[in-house]
């Protein structure tokens, strides 16, 4: 073989094999290395941080992080006790006169400024209209901790929907599991309330114990519903018609465990006419089982 090309052929394999330069200091190792030190750093979405950007007018700039605040808030319901909570927004939404609403979850924050969320702990919602003047937004409505939902420290998702003709409001559905029995129940809010509370007083949306449900167990269920908002005819306020479906386990009491339980299917239909200051039940019946 020409010794040029042999020559050649061991040139490039030195090239190959010389071992890289280290990094000068500060230079990442290599483009991959870059790459990580760049998703280290928490990414916040763009919905969150518009919410952020929202809560920031409330609150300002204090205490801010990504994707929560630490500010003062009242007591659930010793109205003049202040403490310290992390306020986490949840949801949003731009009405259609230009308004926007944000819903926000708080926590108590302990010595240690740690967020205080257990299992027995609810989630406290707070909301906030803001109307924008010029190119800056003012705050219209602050509503502060006015509810206690769910468990863990959260409550579930919000629903933007309208309680009736130009009436925006919201629904929250919460609820939690303990040993194998979980419950869900919902909140309906109307964003003209001025003291922004509960209209619904957590009706029942769906329960079950398939979770704790063993041979030994006398009673298994599990019962679903779905809801909507339905004309009244004359009317301000939509009803709220909540439909079940499910099934129902049973043995008596004084059964031998060994003996089967009894199933049926169940259904049912639950109304709830506003009456000017709530939602109560004018027709069917709730048939969720209590946890």
């Amino acid at each position: 073989m020409n010794k040029l090309v042999l020559l050649g052929a061991a040139l490039m394999l030195a090239a190959c094999t010389k071992k890289a330069e280290p990094p000068a200091v500060g230079e990442p190792a290599s483009a991959s290395a870059a790459a990580v030190a760049v998703e280290a750093k928490p990414v916040v979405d763009p919905k969150t941080a518009r919410m952020m950007e929202l809560l920031r007018v409330v609150y300002g700039d204090k205490a801010a992080h990504e994707n929560y605040l630490d500010v003062e808030l009242p007591d659930v319901e010793k109205r003049d006790e202040l403490s310290l909570y992390r306020l986490e927004p949840v949801a949003m939404r731009e009405l259609p006169d230009g308004r926007a609403v944000v819903v926000a979850n708080a926590q108590m924050v302990d010595s240690n400024g740690d967020a205080m969320a257990y299992h027995v702990s609810t989630g406290l919602l707070s909301a906030y209209i803001l109307r924008r003047d010029g190119d800056k937004w003012k705050v219209e409505a602050r509503h502060e901790n006015v509810a206690s939902l769910g468990s863990s420290g959260t409550f579930g998702e919000v629903e933007w929907v309208a309680l009736g003709e130009g009436k925006p409001g919201f629904i929250v559905q919460h609820g939690g599991i303990w040993q194998g029995y979980s419950i869900n129940l919902i909140s309906v809010f109307d964003l003209a309330d001025g003291s922004l509370h509960d209209l619904a007083g957590d009706v029942s949306l769906s329960s079950e114990n398939e979770g704790a449900c063993g041979e030994e167990t006398s009673r298994c269920w599990s019962v679903e519903g779905k809801w909507k908002f339905e004309k009244r005819e004359g009317a301000p306020y939509d009803d709220l018609v909540l439909r079940f479906t499910g099934y129902d386990e049973e043995r008596a009491e004084n059964a031998s465990e060994t003996e089967a339980r009894k199933r049926k299917d169940v259904a049912g239909m639950a109304r709830y006419k506003f009456d000017g200051g709530r939602y109560v039940l004018v027709e069917g019946e709730n048939i969720v089982p209590g946890v």
